[in-house]
């Protein structure tokens, strides 16, 4: 696969030879690749102007454990586009420069992963994979003055549904 910046949309072309692995051999493949090379990377996002740092660890099970799908969060189809994205190497580029969408405090303060005083960021970007546009939502959970990247989803979107307003061009953003 590469990846290919065409005016503000990064575009992805899927590798043709893809098909000669099974579903089962590229998810032991993504799995290893999250655990040996993407554990413990630091992606930067701007956040109200000011860099910060998130982090892909273990806990970012959403992330690296590719069998876990649930239609509930991304269709079959995006799901297979994300993880043939990771396959091929370019995960980090389709991760990578987003834009600010917005932050909202934590409200399930009784779960175990979450405690009083998280927040939660959000970032997206609009992509195009080989003839489909898909919407990267990237959830960044902020704990104890850490980032940590929890999520990372695609939704399919409609070229025509594409404004200029939707394309990110810049990650300069401020929070209300």
């Amino acid at each position: 696969m590469s990846m290919k910046k065409v005016g503000s949309i990064e575009v992805y072309e899927l590798d043709e030879n893809l098909d000669k692995y099974t579903r089962k051999e590229r998810e032991e493949y993504i799995n290893e690749l999250f655990k040996q090379e993407y554990q413990g990377k630091e992606i930067s996002y701007l956040l109200n102007g000011e860099e910060i740092k998130a982090l892909i660890n273990q806990t970012t099970k959403r992330n690296f454990r590719a069998y876990q799908h649930s239609e509930k969060y991304e269709t079959n189809k995006a799901f297979r586009t994300r993880q043939n994205i990771a396959f091929s190497g370019d995960y980090i580029d389709m991760i990578s420069n987003t834009s600010y969408n917005y932050s909202k405090d934590e409200q399930k303060e009784f779960q175990k992963r979450h405690y009083r005083g998280s927040k939660w960021h959000y970032f997206k970007k609009n992509i195009k994979c080989n003839t489909s546009f898909f919407s990267v939502n990237i959830d960044i959970l902020e704990k104890n003055s850490n980032y940590y990247i929890y999520n990372t989803k695609l939704k399919e979107v409609d070229a025509p549904a594409l404004s200029r307003s939707m394309i990110p061009t810049s990650s300069v953003t401020n929070i209300s």
